[in-house]
C-alpha cells in the first residue's frame, strides 16, 4: 500500500469515528478552549443590542434586511478557536476582522 493510500484510509476512519460521535463527546477531545457559533450574536441582535443601549428603536434600522441579518454573524477573534468542521478562506474572514479599524 502506498503512503497516501494509507493516509485516505485512515483519514476516513477518523471521518466515521468522528461522524458517530455526540457533539458532547467531540468537546471532551478538544485540546482548549473554543467559541460556540451559538455564543456569537446574529448582526440583527448585534443591532438590536446597540438600539437598546443608544435608546433607538431597532426595528426601524433592520426593516427589508431582516433575512440576511438574521443569518451572518460578525466574529472579531482567534477563528481557529470557533466550533466549526472546517475553516475555509482565512483570509476573507481576517480581511473582514480588520476592515476599517
Amino acid at each position: 500500500m502506498y503512503p497516501g493510500n494509507k493516509r485516505k484510509k485512515l483519514w476516513r476512519e477518523e471521518k466515521e469515528r468522528l461522524l458517530k460521535m455526540t457533539l458532547e463527546e467531540r468537546r471532551k477531545e478538544y485540546l482548549r478552549e473554543y467559541v460556540a457559533l451559538k455564543d456569537i450574536p446574529t448582526w440583527m441582535e448585534e443591532m438590536r443590542s446597540k438600539s437598546e443601549s443608544d435608546g433607538e428603536n431597532a426595528k426601524e434600522d433592520v426593516q427589508g434586511k431582516r433575512s440576511l441579518s438574521e443569518k451572518v454573524s460578525l466574529y472579531r477573534g482567534d477563528i481557529t478557536l470557533l466550533e466549526v468542521d472546517a475553516i475555509v478562506n482565512a483570509g476573507v474572514i481576517v480581511e473582514l476582522e480588520y476592515h476599517g479599524h
